[in-house]
């Protein structure tokens, strides 16, 4: 399948993959699954946590030229250490 994105690296992004992009109002990296695609960007699903300890989810749009593709044993350990 063809992919209309490439990443910062110039690797295909697909809908599903895990991306780390800078977060809103610059609050640092993020990793989110990439959900859906528009015209020129992608729309990324993401998690906040807060201190009380509720997760919730939410969804931002990104330039694909911000984003980096994650796979493999470094997202495994990230999403079993639970930081995010």
């Amino acid at each position: 399948m063809i992919t209309p994105f490439k990443d910062f690296l110039k690797r295909d992004i697909s809908i599903g993959d895990h991306v780390v992009f800078p977060g809103p109002y610059n609050s640092g990296m993020k990793l989110g699954r990439v959900v859906k695609y528009s015209k020129q960007n992608i729309r990324v699903q993401w998690s906040r946590k807060y201190f009380s300890g509720r997760v919730a989810h939410e969804e931002t749009y990104r330039d694909p030229k911000e984003c980096v593709r994650v796979e493999g044993a470094d997202l495994t350990m990230y999403l079993l250490s639970g930081d995010f």
